[in-house]
């Protein structure tokens, strides 16, 4: 009889360190799926499309003074330019008084937006990089990229009636 106990004792701890291992296991894995659970219902960094599309000026007192409404197309006041300025874009194009540019390409990084465009004056075509950088949704400055011009940088507010 002896030599049965010996072959039932083995057994016998080998399943109390198989359930105490499983215990460990179990633990850990218990604290580990609501951190699984979080981290994949709730990412941390959300891609967001900005958009720009609309009348953006200096100023948001002088919208009236640069900008007319003349039926579906907004256009620029005769005087527009001696109330600061400003520009207007759709999907495919962004316009100032004597400058119309068609978007060839945008790329999004962040806050900041790099878009590449084909700009045409009454005397000139030219291609033209063009750097905005949202400050909030109705708020974006434009970075000069060139070095001489660093820190000059122009703040438009978007005009909303």
């Amino acid at each position: 009889m002896a030599t049965d106990e010996n072959k039932t004792q083995p057994n016998d701890l080998s399943r109390r360190d198989v359930l105490k291992s499983a215990s460990v296991h179990s633990s850990r894995l218990i604290g580990f799926c609501p951190l699984v659970a979080c981290t994949g219902f709730f990412p941390t960094s959300q891609a967001r499309a900005y958009d720009l599309t609309g009348s953006w000026a200096t100023n948001t007192d002088q919208c009236e003074k640069i900008f007319v409404k003349k039926g579906d197309e907004v256009t620029f006041t005769q005087f527009s330019e001696e109330f600061g300025g400003g520009f207007v874009a759709d999907a495919k194009q962004i316009r100032t008084k004597g400058l119309r540019c068609s978007i060839k390409s945008r790329k999004e990084t962040g806050d900041t937006i790099d878009i590449q465009a084909a700009c045409a004056s009454d005397i000139m075509t030219s291609s033209m990089q063009l750097r905005l950088k949202f400050l909030d949704d109705n708020s974006v400055y434009r970075i000069n990229p060139d070095p001489d011009m660093a820190g000059m940088q122009i703040t438009f507010h978007r005009c909303v009636k």
